[in-house]
């Protein structure tokens, strides 16, 4: 028998030879591209801004400073980086391709549910230190302060939605279980969604985002309106959830505009975008706002829609019929937002918000006169200042399990 031929050493150094100069070559040509695309943005991650400062420990040194730019210029390359998405798309397609149900994501295995939505597995991660960091927060500087923690779970709120088979690899309800247990136990009032949302008479379906891991904002307003309960009971306020009535609100629906942090990473060839849907009161209002959205202050007045909705979110990314930024228009992204309605009875509320809780916010402010909604990871003015600025008739936290999760959050 002959035995099988075996490729020449030559012809195996000449190979790995061109693949290692057209990997080179690709390499050195995503970086020129880089480079000339998206330069502004690069040296603006090294530049000390607020935001960026108030990342850093309080009592920093210089080591802490350059480590802090370090870690943002390494972020926003991965951001910029060339043909991200086309890449990305290739490596899910071939997952897919390969009739994967799970698909690696980067640090993230993402999983199809049942019903069509994407959603990321959670590993478990104790979340004791920041229930803990919650309930000294509720200690010490809230003090006497009525304070409500609100809960905000992610895509999957029935366990039978997840294919039986990873079922094992998902700890997010073990993980919001154990950190409310804590809070509880310590005597905090908890509100949590999964009790809120599947409850509430409206089809999940028209709550949750297929290609986002976050709420669509009906659910922002459900909750909203469920927390105004809560807080009349605590406080005895007076607080009218019927003013977020589908019945008293004008809807505008933008059909499949945005393709969420989950679709981002698949494209559009492998999932719908969601719609986006506007929500404003059909009675008279008179709001205004004032607000800080990166290092810009902003101020807005009039109608509830003029006043709050960010109409330049709801256009499509140059040609395309979609984009990745519409969940925005509610104040997803701000560093605080103020709003102030004088229509409505003489009650502050402070948010300690997120993504999640932004929208939330807006829309109590059709049933306070005063909304301060303040978002703790990127503000450079402490917790207690606010609260001796505004002297708010209750705090309200309102976190995801991905804000419990991140241990690098300084709570307060």
């Amino acid at each position: 028998m002959k035995e099988a031929k075996t490729p020449s050493k030559t012809l195996t150094r000449v190979t790995a030879g061109i693949l290692t100069v057209v990997f080179l070559g690709f390499i050195f040509t995503a970086f020129v591209a880089m480079l000339v695309n998206s330069h502004a943005d690069l040296l603006e991650s090294v530049r000390m801004t607020p935001e960026l400062r108030a990342k850093l420990p309080k009592r920093h040194t210089p080591l802490d400073s350059f480590a802090a730019r370090i870690n943002s210029f390494t972020s926003k390359i991965a951001e910029v980086m060339w043909l991200k998405d086309e890449m990305g798309y290739a490596n899910s397609a071939f997952q897919y391709a390969l009739g994967k149900k799970v698909i690696n994501t980067g640090k993230q295995n993402m999983i199809r549910l049942n019903d069509g939505h994407l959603y990321d597995l959670q590993a478990y991660k104790s979340l004791e230190r920041n229930a803990e960091d919650i309930v000294k927060l509720r200690q010490t500087t809230l003090k006497d302060l009525p304070f409500l923690f609100v809960y905000e779970h992610p895509t999957l709120y029935d366990p039978e939605n997840l294919p039986s088979e990873y079922a094992a690899l998902d700890h997010s309800a073990q993980m919001a279980d154990e950190a409310l247990a804590c809070l509880r136990k310590n005597g905090i009032r908890t509100l949590d969604s999964r009790d809120v949302l599947p409850n509430c008479g409206r089809d999940m379906d028209d709550l949750l985002m297929v290609t986002d891991q976050h709420w669509s904002t009906l659910a922002a307003i459900t909750m909203a309106q469920r927390i105004a309960v809560e807080i009349n009971d605590m406080t005895g306020a007076k607080l009218d959830p019927t003013r977020l009535d589908l019945e008293n609100l004008n809807t505008l629906t933008h059909e499949k505009l945005f393709l969420g942090k989950y679709g981002q990473r698949i494209g559009v060839s492998q999932v719908e975008p969601d719609d986006i849907v506007e929500y404003w009161p059909k009675y008279e209002t008179n709001i205004t706002r004032d607000y800080k959205r990166g290092s810009t202050v902003g101020h807005g007045e009039g109608s509830f829609r003029e006043a709050v909705t960010r109409a330049d979110r709801l256009d499509p990314e140059p040609g395309k019929t979609w984009n990745t930024y519409a969940y925005t228009y509610y104040g997803q992204v701000e560093v605080y937002d103020l709003l102030a309605n004088p229509d409505a009875p003489d009650f502050t509320v402070m948010v300690l918000k997120d993504s999640y809780s932004a929208p939330i916010c807006t829309f109590m402010s059709l049933m306070a006169r005063q909304m301060v909604c303040i978002d703790l990871r990127q503000n450079s003015q402490s917790l207690e200042e606010w609260i001796e600025q505004y002297h708010p008739d209750v705090v309200v936290m309102a976190y995801s399990l991905q804000m419990l999760r991140d241990d690098e959050y300084e709570f307060g």
